[in-house]
């Protein structure tokens, strides 16, 4: 990135949290939005918005800013059929991964129900090209008042996170005989019928925890490969990393 590039970045970045600051008193959470959307549906449904505020600007790449590093690109079903033809979309794609870490494409409306003749083979590859190769992600609504209602939720996502903590696992069991093999089973290569013996052969979950290597090994079942890979687990010291 040259001189000239790294101003650019600092110009958004500076701009975009002067204008947080303006809005951060009303509560609401601030987008930016390219000028040409305001002939859109959306747009007029987002200035009545209780969760965004919106700011007109024109912008080099995008149509919505949801926050320093996420821009989505908002694209109705032809629209976006075409750009495929035409091979617009590449540049778009290109422009965006450039000046935002985390872009999203929109696509408002089923691009498979258009009246274009483009090959549906094609259409699905340039679909799984955009988010398995690019990493480009993407988004579908039904119309103008689903997209609003998704930038709404985006930008929260986007400025403020989720809100709260997600479990990496599913709801606990009662039994407690159930809940220990629950424990255990979230241990490396340690599936149910692992579990099973390796409380079969200790007797409580915490005798598995306090299990040596050659402890382990001692179980039918149970390789070496497997052990140290649980041991490692249970003395890795999460404060460390």
């Amino acid at each position: 990135m040259n001189t000239m590039e790294h101003c650019h970045v600092f110009q958004r970045v500076y701009a975009w949290c002067q204008f947080n600051l303006r809005v951060h008193m009303a509560g609401k959470f601030p987008i930016s939005v390219d000028m040409r959307e305001q002939r859109s549906g959306v747009t007029q449904i987002l200035e009545r918005s209780q969760v965004v505020s919106v700011e007109y600007a024109e912008l080099a790449v995008g149509d919505f800013v949801l926050s320093h590093d996420v821009v989505l690109e908002r694209k109705e079903a032809t629209d976006m059929i075409n750009s495929i033809i035409d091979k617009r979309i590449f540049g778009q794609v290109a422009q965006m991964k450039a000046t935002y870490s985390r872009p999203i494409i929109l696509i408002e409306g089923d691009v498979f129900n258009t009246r274009s003749a483009i090959n549906p083979d094609a259409l699905r590859g340039a679909l799984s090209w955009l988010t398995v190769i690019e990493g480009v992600g993407l988004l579908y609504s039904r119309s103008a008042a689903e997209t609003a209602s998704f930038i709404e939720v985006a930008t929260r996502h986007a400025q403020e996170g989720l809100g709260y903590e997600i479990s990496l696992r599913g709801s606990k069991p009662k039994d407690l005989a159930v809940l220990a093999q629950f424990a255990v089973e979230g241990l490396p290569g340690c599936g149910p019928g692992t579990a099973k013996k390796l409380l079969g052969h200790f007797g409580s979950a915490e005798r598995v925890f306090a299990a040596t290597v050659e402890e382990m090994c001692a179980v039918k079942g149970i390789g070496r490969k497997t052990a140290d890979q649980i041991r490692e687990l249970l003395a890795f010291n999460v404060a460390r990393s």
